[in-house]
């Protein structure tokens, strides 16, 4: 399972710069919540990229 998790946020990093360079410091929850929106944001538009591609 690792190794798949590791190999998805390769793919995002590939696709949106803003991961690549994201170095955001956890020192409390708000940190966490919010580096955790900004991925799953990036995995939302990674999908939507994906459909729309297929269509």
């Amino acid at each position: 399972v690792r190794v798949q998790v590791e190999h998805t946020f390769a793919a995002l990093k590939g696709r949106f710069q803003s991961l690549r360079e994201l170095r955001h410091p956890m020192q409390n929850d708000n940190d966490l919540q919010y580096t955790s929106y900004w991925v799953m944001c990036c995995i939302i538009l990674h999908n939507m990229v994906i459909r729309f591609e297929e269509q």
